[in-house]
């Protein structure tokens, strides 16, 4: 459980150390030489292989020395360029159509609220509020830019203000502190490139005094391009003599591991054999770093869903300390530095109004279902769930509450189907996970999915709790439901599942985050489009596995040597023996026999394979004559090969539709003269599981897993 008042003392040494060297200029100081800037990065964070706006460290420009300059003096401006390296695009939000983003240059860390030994005390520096000056302003676009002068703040300092006038003792309504957050313009020099226009730069001057540039909320893609190894940074400025920076490439983040997913199965099941709400599998999504699961914005209260909240845009919960920590959660955020006085749509007439630096939510986590056949009801859990992990079962402990302060990694649903890049909440409406409508054995709270005409469905999980330091692994299961019936001609099994046949395709679910082009409403195309989801995600390797496990209710007999050619007959018999004293539920159904050998000819031998199908699955059967009887439970039934494999000889495999079958085959010659020779049929097991997946099946009567078995 973290402790939100262990952030607070964090933050204040976080501060202490930060900003002891304010970047303010102490008037009447000696000159500090030089003009000298350096461009750093504050922090290197990892990026999600599969994400496409993953945010990179902050890039921190120092500066120290410089002109003294009188008040109200213009303080002159210079334009910074960020160039990422390798050229990927930069996939910060689009606040408006022409670029204008969410990308933010600070100016001296303001918002900060907290003192250094050298932070003036009227409002400048980290105890300024921030005064945004949008893409709009510039001169660039059009407007005036956001000019800024040399002012007194009345202690002898000087500092930058809005408007001229504060030579000497300071006028409240002329000295107010200058724009100090500047939008980044994407696109200008590459799609690669940010601009931050107009900035003004008022040498630091006095020896000890450092003057601080923050860029931050700068995202860029991973997948599909040749971000593989690490993330960096190279600054122009122009003009260069007003902030010349001396740096090479900055690293401004590493590509980490991409996210594991696994699919636990759980035993399987028979499809003649009733389920209720039982558990069929557990899917595992594991981390590939301890960063890598993030909740929407940093929970700034031990509150419900606060980490899903909007209200992180406005004091005092808001996410706006520059280069904030926030306790370790800052990492652990899918939103960068949040700035409310910035917003726009996107660029699209009536389109939802986007915050800077304010995620939609946080991160997702998707299963898409497929081959669920008719006849069965599939349910996954709505929140997180203890799993196995080796001898003991973990991840038992539910936050609480659930969104708060909680290092407990959790999960809840929210969306099945669609809706998987739909915003966490509005200004109006809170964060709202789809409620259970009924719970498993196990206690899980779990709801139905409802598959579409492909037999396909979709859950989205969000993450609300995570651990910044160590690696989460959030579980989720998955259950399913199905009621036998009575045979009928077209499900001979007892129970209208018929997408199960030996071979067919696998029960498959594919997990990966969300949201994800194919079901995310956006392209690799549109990445950068202003109404793109932010965060999104690639599929950069199928994630995938069995969730079910149906077994036919069949079983499978070899008959060695079937004869019905050269005045030879073989009597071929199927008892059903489903009905017993153990409580086996009894079924009925019919076999298919498949001879393999060759037809017997006066022309000469022919290799073809007669088969013999089961009277249910025929419109016009007649029993022992163009097909096999259908066999009751504890019935026998018979046929020869004189009349359903004419001059047939080899080996015939008998496909039954119900369990527990066994077999008995007498050769003899035609009216029983001379020979007879009799014994069982031998029991194999199916070449492929019924799921299709390539592992052996398992024998219905025995369990055992040899490849034949005497039936006795």
């Amino acid at each position: 459980m973290a402790d939100f008042r262990r952030w607070l003392t964090v933050l204040a040494v976080i501060a202490v150390v930060a900003f002891a060297a304010s970047a303010q200029i102490g008037g009447g100081g000696s000159s500090g030489g030089a003009l000298v800037c350096n461009a750093t990065a504050g922090g290197t964070p990892e990026l999600r292989p599969e994400g496409y706006t993953e945010l990179a460290g902050d890039i921190v420009i120092t500066c120290t020395g410089g002109s003294l300059y009188a008040p109200g003096t213009p303080i002159p401006t210079t334009n910074i360029v960020v160039y990422m390296t390798p050229g990927v695009p930069i996939t910060s939000r689009f606040l408006s159509s022409n670029g204008a983003s969410e990308a933010l240059l600070l100016i001296d860390e303001p918002g900060a609220g907290l003192k250094g030994p050298t932070t003036l005390a009227n409002g400048y520096g980290p105890l300024a509020p921030q005064v945004v000056c949008t893409y709009a302003q510039s001169s660039q676009a059009g407007g005036t830019g956001c000019p800024a002068w040399a002012g007194n703040d009345g202690n002898g300092n000087l500092v930058a203000v809005a408007a001229p006038g504060c030579s000497a003792a300071p006028v409240a309504a002329a000295c107010t502190t200058a724009a100090n957050v500047y939008q980044g313009k994407v696109g200008d020099y590459g799609a690669q490139t940010v601009t931050f226009y107009g900035v003004p730069v008022l040498p630091p001057s006095t020896s000890g005094i450092t003057r601080y540039f923050r860029i931050t909320n700068v995202r860029v893609p991973v997948p599909g391009g040749t971000l593989t190894n690490q993330l960096s940074a190279f600054i122009s400025t122009n003009p260069s003599t007003v902030l010349p920076i001396s740096s090479s490439a900055i690293t401004i983040g590493v590509v980490g591991f991409p996210m594991k997913a696994a699919v636990v199965p759980a035993s399987p099941f028979q499809q003649c054999i009733p389920a209720t709400v039982a558990q069929t599998a557990t899917l595992l999504f594991t981390e590939g770093f301890a960063t890598s699961f993030k909740t929407r914005v940093v929970p700034l209260s031990n509150n419900q869903y606060a980490a899903e909240a909007q209200n992180n845009t406005a004091p005092p919960n808001n996410q706006n300390i520059p280069g904030g920590l926030y306790g370790g959660f800052a990492q652990n955020s899918e939103s960068g530095l949040i700035q409310p006085l910035l917003t726009g749509n996107g660029g699209v007439s009536n389109g939802p109004t986007y915050t800077a630096g304010l995620a939609d939510y946080g991160t997702r986590l998707k299963a898409v279902f497929t081959n669920i056949p008719a006849g069965l009801t599939m349910y996954v859990s709505t929140t997180s769930v203890s799993y196995k992990c080796g001898n003991s079962t973990c991840n038992t402990a539910v936050p609480n509450p659930v969104g708060g302060t909680s290092e407990q990694s959790y999960g809840v649903l929210i969306a099945t189907n669609s809706g998987e890049a739909t915003p966490d909440n509005s200004s109006t409406a809170g964060f709202t996970p789809v409620a259970s409508t009924t719970t498993a054995a196990s206690g899980a709270p779990i709801v139905a999915l409802s598959a579409n005409s492909s037999g396909s469905a979709t859950a989205v999980w969000e993450v609300t709790n995570s651990n910044p330091s160590g690696i989460d692994i959030l579980a989720f299961g998955v259950y399913i439901s199905y009621s036998p019936t009575s045979s009928t001609t077209t499900n001979p099994y007892g129970l209208p599942i018929t997408t199960l046949p030996l071979g067919a395709p696998v029960n498959n679910v594919a997990l990966s985050f969300a949201p994800e082009p194919s079901g995310g409403t956006f392209t690799t195309a549109n990445a950068t489009q202003g109404q793109a989801p932010t965060p999104r995600f690639a599929v950069i390797s199928a994630q995938q596995g069995q969730w079910t496990a149906i077994g036919l209710c069949q079983t499978t007999l070899l008959y060695p040597f079937v004869t019905g050619a050269s005045g030879f007959d073989t009597g071929i018999a199927v008892a059903n023996t489903s009905w017993d004293p153990f409580g086996t539920v009894n079924q009925t159904g019919s076999c298919k026999l498949y001879g393999y050998g060759v037809t017997v000819a006066t022309a000469g031998n022919t290799a073809s394979q007669p088969t013999v199908p089961g009277c249910d699955a025929i419109a016009n059967p007649l029993p022992g004559t163009n097909c096999f009887p259908i066999v009751p439970s504890g019935q026998v039934g018979t046929v020869l090969a004189s009349a359903t494999l004419t001059n047939f000889q080899g080996y015939v495999i008998a496909v039954c539709n119900f369990q527990y079958a066994h077999g008995y085959a007498a050769v003899t010659d035609l009216g029983i003269r001379n020979l007879w020779s009799s014994y069982l049929a031998l029991e194999l097991q199916g070449p492929i599981s019924n799921a299709g997946n390539g592992t052996p099946g398992v024998s219905p009567r025995t369990g055992v897993t040899s490849i034949e078995s005497l039936v006795h």
